[in-house]
């Protein structure tokens, strides 16, 4: 499927764009009853434009004041515009809005097209021509062909077909490898097909068959089948009209202003950093948090501007600003989008998309500022390295960065290895792709030692820290990236850890005198007790400690490996569970097997001592429970 071409119109109420369209490819755009009753286009046309060998798509926007929004849905995307004047009224005031939003969401080319000429003299639209130059001198339709035409007689009509066939033939093509995306425009049902969206295809390209999300609302669907200009097809790619029959969702979950696109390729945001300017001729200054209409690709929705620098834009001067919004939507960096006031509705400034998805700023912050400056110049491969940096010790995977950087999950893993080969990043999850900025790992070490070592300056008595205790303390951190420093520090011998602790490799618990002889005290009456030890509770009465201290004495001695934990908190000095060990591997060996009941007779000790000394020796895998007997593991 070749490159396709959008071509839009614009211009003021009645100035005969319909008229025109039809005039070009035999199309009557307006669709609605009441367009057809009231003479006036209301929402979107869309019409095949096809001359020479090159197809192009026109939309045929509305004029009226009252549907400017509609007009913002369909001139996102666009290639080239016609500015339509009628020549027997000349600039009016949706003329000059029209050409505004064309200059805000950046289109660079087009032409302007003086209609109705069969109504005036031609000394008339000499003077309305010259009117006009002046008009958009400035603008993007500075020095672009002026042409006459007349839908009525036909006049200039074959010379428009040829000049916007050169312009055509200008346009460079879309990006058919860059992220799949639609912004819906219409959506309804087909008896015997379903749901049916439509939308000009963005960027990148879709086949039939393929699933597809539907932002912001996360859900799923199938593309059951497309058409192109009422043509059926199997894929479609950049630049084209497309008709989308979905499956696996209903009409009423669907609305003008959703993006279709591939899963995770995308995510929705109530927060956009935007580059934004306020247009000369705005009536009033935008004060901070003004309250506005914010419209990109077919989406309009309510929000606040925080102005970053100043209190209020003037008209005419251009800043950074964060955009709050009311409802979630999905667009990309470097999108345009065009502002409204709240009321009465006009366009009053617009600009580029820097983030979609950035931490809230403070205001009149220098570094605040810089970030701006940062994500207005940033090539993608910069910008996937700066949110890498950004999200510090959380990490950051594809899943994350994807609808950040304006590519392909594709395009983003490539960045991510070549970020990592230039030794600027570590890969941590090569699946995820899961990555941190190599400074930011090799100062989270740091902490994470320093960590430690505060752990065991709190908790002298203490042979390691506990390691869930330690990555909590450390704040929001992956546990993939937890792991890997962890191992770093392992590997140069800074610390050692088992399944659940972890330790300085230097520490050791230093026990003052008092603690010595509590130890040794201690150690004794657990000795002495043999298989019958006293409880925790008894001990604690005995020795008259505090529960905290007797504790602390206890986990010293079982460090020290002097006594052993058993199931049922049970606690035995673990020569006497070495002497248990040896009667009951002597017994087996006579008798090939012991039950419970005759290992309690031969320590002489009850039931409530035996079994969990037995259950002991079968977690070290001393013995194995055949039925009530047990036997040596072979």
């Amino acid at each position: 499927m070749d490159n396709q071409v959008i071509i839009g119109t614009a211009g003021h109420i009645d100035h005969g764009k319909t008229t025109l369209v039809r005039s070009l490819t035999g199309t009557e755009t307006d669709r609605l009853k009441e367009e057809k009753e009231r003479g006036i286009t209301i929402d979107l046309g869309f019409a095949k434009f096809k001359f020479d060998e090159i197809n192009a798509g026109i939309v045929d926007v509305p004029g009226h004041e009252r549907f400017v929004k509609n007009m913002l849905a369909g001139i996102g995307g666009i290639d080239l515009v016609m500015l339509v004047i009628a020549a027997d009224e000349g600039v009016m005031p949706q003329t000059r809005e029209h050409l505004s939003i064309c200059e805000l969401l950046g289109v660079k080319n087009g032409l302007i097209v003086i209609t109705k000429s069969d109504l005036v003299e031609n000394e008339w639209i000499s003077l309305v021509e010259d009117d006009l130059k002046e008009f958009v001198k400035g603008t993007f339709l500075h020095e672009k062909p002026i042409l006459k035409v007349s839908s009525e007689t036909g006049e200039g009509i074959s010379q428009l077909k040829q000049t916007l066939n050169n312009l055509i033939s200008q346009v460079n093509p879309k990006d058919q490898n860059g992220v799949f995306r639609i912004p819906i425009d219409r959506v309804f049902t087909m008896h015997g097909f379903g749901v049916v969206v439509t939308g000009t295809l963005f960027s990148g390209k879709i086949e039939t068959g393929q699933t597809i999300e539907i932002y912001p609302t996360e859900k799923k669907a199938k593309i059951r089948g497309m058409q192109v200009h009422s043509e059926s097809v199997d894929k479609s790619t950049a630049g084209f009209r497309t008709a989308i029959n979905i499956q696996g969702i209903e009409k009423t979950k669907l609305e003008r202003g959703y993006v279709l696109g591939f899963p995770e390729e995308m995510h929705s945001t109530y927060m956009l950093d935007v580059s934004l300017k306020l247009l000369e001729n705005a009536s009033n200054p935008l004060k901070n948090r003004a309250r506005i209409r914010f419209h990109s690709g077919t989406v309009e929705v309510m929000g606040r501007v925080i102005i970053l620098e100043k209190d209020f834009v003037s008209p005419g001067d251009k800043t950074f600003a964060q955009i709050r919004l009311e409802k979630p939507i999905t667009v990309l960096p470097r999108d345009r989008f065009v502002i409204r006031s709240y009321s009465p509705m006009t366009t009053i400034g617009g600009g580029e998309i820097l983030d979609v998805d950035p931490p809230k700023l403070k205001r009149m912050k220098k570094e605040s500022k810089s970030r701006f400056e940062f994500f207005e110049k940033s090539s993608d491969r910069e910008r996937l390295k700066k949110i890498i940096e950004e999200n510090g010790i959380s990490g950051s995977s594809i899943k994350e960065l994807s609808g950040r950087v304006p590519q392909t999950i594709d395009k983003i893993r490539s960045f991510i290895v070549e970020l990592r080969e230039a030794n600027e990043i570590l890969i941590m999850d090569l699946e995820t792709g899961l990555s941190i900025e190599k400074n930011e790992f090799e100062k989270f070490k740091k902490d994470l030692e320093s960590e430690i070592e505060n752990y065991h300056k709190k908790n002298p008595l203490k042979s390691s820290a506990p390691k869930e205790e330690i990555r909590s303390r450390l704040g929001k951190i992956n546990e993939k990236i937890f792991s890997m420093g962890l191992e770093d520090l392992k590997k140069i011998g800074s610390i050692s850890e088992d399944q659940t602790t972890v330790k300085i490799s230097s520490h050791s618990i230093v026990l003052d005198k008092e603690q010595k002889l509590l130890s040794k005290k201690i150690e004794n009456i657990f000795l002495d007790a043999k298989f019958q030890p006293p409880t925790f509770k008894t001990l604690l009465s005995d020795v008259k400690l505090t529960e905290e201290k007797l504790t602390e004495i206890i986990q010293i001695l079982v460090t020290e490996k002097k006594l052993v934990i058993l199931k049922g908190d049970l606690i035995f000095h673990s020569k006497s569970l070495d002497n248990a060990r040896s009667e009951l591997e002597s017994f087996i060996r006579g008798n090939n097997e012991i039950t419970a009941s005759e290992f309690r007779d031969l320590l002489g000790i009850s039931r409530k001592f035996a079994i969990p000394i037995l259950e002991h020796f079968d977690i070290m895998k001393i013995t194995v429970r055949v039925g009530d007997k047990r036997i040596i593991k072979k």
